[in-house]
């Protein structure tokens, strides 16, 4: 990555921690760059928390949804520290991610209490991408709606309703993660995967809610078309390239 484009993702970190308070955030920023620009990551890496980033401010701008103020800097948050761990291999990288977010908070609450609203929200957010579902109101942290949750949820997954060359970029780049694994327990475990997208009722949880209307239509149409293509590719032997 150019030295520009690290300035811009740091730029745009210390942006964020700034919108909720936290002084001097500078001395915050390195952590970040590490953890994002791991050599092993091929997908979860600085572009994906920028691309999630990008739909965020977007969707804010257009209206295609409505977030509070406070809503909207948890769900950045969110967005910034739920693959700050990330090991393919691992089975816990949520639990890591959120051990560290809120080390991370204790951290800052030495000098400012400014995060200290978001910490348990996020950490919740942040395991919900476990199972990518909604859990129900009662194990729900009150300060979050379930409509929230699920914008959280489908902002992580957009990629699967991107145009196809994005999206075959997306599934090449999955495969280069997971290259330690033979062709054929990749083949199997990945097709499981995309099946599992496919039986949902909604691969985007925000579907099945009637403000979002035909915006939410046309993105489950696509991810569920890229979805059944990278299924057939994987099945018919064309491996995305490692």
């Amino acid at each position: 990555m150019s030295l520009l484009a690290k300035y811009a993702f740091l730029h745009r970190y210390l942006e964020s921690l700034q919108s909720c308070g936290v002084p001097d955030p500078g001395r915050f920023s390195q952590p970040m760059w590490d953890a994002y620009g791991e050599p092993h990551r091929a997908y979860h890496n600085n572009t994906h928390i920028t691309f999630m980033l990008d739909k965020l401010a977007e969707d804010v701008r257009t209206g295609n949804i409505e977030l509070s103020g406070w809503e909207q800097r948890c769900v950045m948050l969110a967005v910034w520290w739920h693959d700050f761990v990330y090991n393919p291999q691992a089975k816990d990288n949520e639990l890591q991610s959120i051990m560290a977010w809120e080390s991370f908070v204790d951290e800052v609450s030495q000098t400012s209490p400014a995060l200290e609203s978001y910490k348990i929200p996020v950490s919740s957010l942040i395991h919900c991408t476990i199972s990518h579902t909604v859990p129900p109101s009662p194990d729900l942290d009150n300060q979050l709606s379930p409509a929230l949750v699920s914008y959280f949820l489908d902002l992580d997954l957009a990629i699967l309703a991107a145009p196809r060359d994005a999206y075959m970029a997306y599934a090449n780049n999955i495969r280069r993660e997971y290259s330690s694994y033979s062709i054929a327990d990749y083949r199997n475990g990945r097709t499981a995967v995309l099946k599992g997208f496919l039986e949902r009722e909604n691969i985007f949880l925000t579907s099945s809610l009637e403000s979002t209307g035909r915006r939410m239509d046309k993105m489950e149409n696509l991810a569920r078309q890229n979805v059944s293509w990278e299924i057939g590719e994987l099945e018919s032997g064309r491996l995305p390239q490692s």
